[in-house]
């Protein structure tokens, strides 16, 4: 592995595999939390730092000049696509559900991540 992937791509990576390994944990199995209680906040915020990681991976790789030219929309448009391929995965997993506010609060934290990645572009590692 490159030092650039280490430090442009794979963030992105861990954070999608995060996102999935959470969203498989049966409903029963997550503890509860007073925190837990600010759903839509927690939806937001974990969002905003997967977009804002995979804005940043977009940006600086190299194998697709596209990706990199247009990183703001593809970064929005595949960061919204996973959000909802999330929900969608937790419709299937036991105890949990998929909820249109959930989504709304995936997309609010990505719109926020777009518009600081946008206002401060991040530099290469």
């Amino acid at each position: 592995m490159t030092k650039s992937f280490l430090f442009n791509q794979l963030p992105a990576v861990l954070c999608a595999v995060a996102i999935f390994v959470q969203s498989s944990i049966p409903g029963e199995q997550i503890p509860d939390f007073e925190l837990f209680s600010h759903d839509k906040l927690i939806h937001a915020a974990i969002y905003f730092v997967f977009a804002f990681v995979l804005l940043h991976a977009l940006r600086h790789q190299r194998r697709f000049p596209y990706l990199s030219e247009h990183a703001l929309v593809c970064g929005v448009l595949i960061a919204t696509l996973y959000a909802i391929s999330d929900e969608t995965h937790q419709f299937f997993t036991p105890n949990r559900s998929s909820e249109i506010w959930d989504l709304n609060a995936d997309v609010l934290g990505i719109m926020f991540a777009a518009g600081v990645f946008w206002k401060f572009p991040t530099k290469e590692i």
